[in-house]
């Protein structure tokens, strides 16, 4: 299953009780990292993935916690296998997956081609921080990466 082009408005994880707003489209930073959200209450689409719900892997980013406390991301690491995610579409549609799985690479060792290489299917990569926070550098050592299919 696939669906047209839509821009995605709403992330909802009812087993982590998720539901945030989308906050404008995500490009890259001048060192070619993908940019995050600005806000710790707000998810971001990465503009150059499929939208959420087209063939290929849609992209969204959130923080997993900020000076104050938790953010947006928090629980995300506790999603299991066959947990429901659904995207609210500019359309008026909602865009169903599944978790398939979730890694926790290590920064340095990110899996570009596994996250953002083309997939036949209508795929979903949500990402965060994950592991030891280092205040030197200002940076996790990890990576979270929920993979998620699109449902029938």
């Amino acid at each position: 299953p696939a669906m047209p082009e839509s821009a995605p408005v709403r992330l909802r994880i009812p087993s982590v009780s998720i539901d945030a707003p989308f906050t404008t489209p995500l490009g890259l930073e001048t060192n070619g990292e993908v940019a995050v959200p600005d806000s710790d209450t707000e998810v971001g689409w990465y503009k150059h993935s499929p939208t959420p719900g087209e063939v290929g892997p849609a992209v969204i980013l959130g923080h997993v916690d900020s000076k104050t406390g938790p953010a947006v991301f928090f629980y995300l690491g506790q999603l299991d296998e066959g947990d429901d995610i659904f995207v609210d579409r500019v359309d008026g549609t909602t865009a169903h997956f599944k978790v398939e799985s979730l890694e926790r690479p290590k920064q340095s060792e990110f899996p570009t081609e596994r996250v953002y290489g083309n997939i036949n299917y209508a795929g979903l990569r949500l990402i965060t921080c994950s592991g030891i926070y280092l205040k030197g550098t200002q940076r996790y050592t990890n990576n979270l990466v929920v993979y998620a299919r699109l449902m029938e």
